[in-house]
């Protein structure tokens, strides 16, 4: 859960309380996610079951619901064989080649929902490996997104940090300090889909002080996706009329949490919850009479969303105006 920053009710930056629910313009199923349960939707049923290797999304509720349509996520293909599985999933998240390589040894469907944005960075990390960079993944390592783009690359001339530290090199190129471990020549960075911009340039420009000298060359890839970008940004606009602001979604959803953090570094105190029974009333007390903001991950359904705003209503806080934004089922984004 974020940490958040001590409230002070009815600051200058902010409105004054209406005790009033306001909903960021953009929240919720990005166009991925959406696409993702189509696919899997359409394919599963509980007379053709499909085993997701891992969560088809990062979100229980969606995950527990897809289970009665014979969706049921397995560790692996060996383990989705041995419970009677014939057909496995790629999740949205994508993975690695090797597994459709494993599901035609074991004579089994695949079914690819990987998102065509994460499939983006995939293709883009083979071909900078065939240009000679070495590749940084800014994101979580144990992320699967993360996992698969480097099983993509595949090369041992790559690795995956968040912060500096946790890079292969420690010093500068053309240090000649005693035990200096400097970068190669050429490094390019991409980022999980998820992350925050402002945190990526910030490591974008350390990464950078490093490689560039003696030669050096830095190719910066930002390969952070559009309807991430969209909620960022929607969340920002959110914190000049909320108080406290709620960040629904799964506790394994890397946007949410980053939804959370933007929220918190603008000066709002905003939570990570994945249900109405996470928010905690000392929340709602420190905001007074102020106004609850709301926002949701890209893995988050509608009727959760909604869940969470009747627990408000319950409590005193009049509705959104308008409700939920309406979704465009015919949008796609710019890839």
């Amino acid at each position: 859960m974020a940490t958040a920053p001590t409230l002070t009710p009815n600051t200058p930056t902010q409105p004054a309380g209406e005790r009033k629910i306001v909903v960021a313009q953009e929240l919720g199923y990005c166009w991925g996610v959406r696409r993702a349960l189509d696919i899997i939707e359409e394919a599963a049923s509980p007379e053709a079951r499909v085993a997701p290797i891992g969560d088809i999304i990062h979100n229980p509720q969606v995950v527990e619901r897809l289970r009665g349509r014979g969706v049921e996520g397995s560790t692996s293909v060996d383990e989705a064989r041995s419970r009677g599985f014939n057909r496995v999933a790629i999740t949205a998240h994508g993975m690695g080649p090797h597994l459709a390589e494993q599901a035609k040894a074991n004579n089994m469907e695949l079914i690819d929902t990987t998102c065509p944005l994460v499939i983006k960075v995939q293709r883009l990390a083979q071909k900078l490996v065939r240009q000679g960079y070495y590749i940084v993944m800014y994101g979580d390592s144990y992320h699967p997104e993360v996992k698969g783009v480097l099983a993509w690359a595949n090369t041992t001339k790559s690795c995956a940090a968040k912060h500096i530290e946790e890079l292969p090199w420690n010093a500068p190129r053309g240090s000649k300090e005693p035990g200096a471990i400097v970068p190669p020549r050429k490094v390019a960075l991409v980022s999980q889909t998820t992350k925050n911009i402002a945190e990526l340039m910030e490591f974008s420009s350390e990464l950078q002080r490093m490689v560039m000298p003696e030669g050096g060359e830095f190719r910066l890839c930002n390969t952070i996706c559009e309807p991430t970008t969209e909620r960022q940004n929607a969340l920002k606009a959110l914190t000049s009329q909320a108080h406290v602001i709620l960040a629904i979604g799964g506790k394994k959803s890397s946007n949410t949490a980053r939804l959370a953090d933007v929220g918190n570094q603008m000066g709002v105190p905003s939570f990570h919850i994945e249900r109405p029974e996470d928010i905690q009333q000392e929340w709602l007390d420190a905001a007074g009479d102020g106004n609850v903001g709301i926002t949701a991950g890209a893995s988050t359904p509608d009727d959760v969303i909604e869940q969470v705003v009747a627990y408000l209503v319950e409590r005193g806080y009049s509705a959104p105006d308008g409700g939920i934004r309406p979704v465009d089922p015919e949008y796609v984004p710019n890839f």
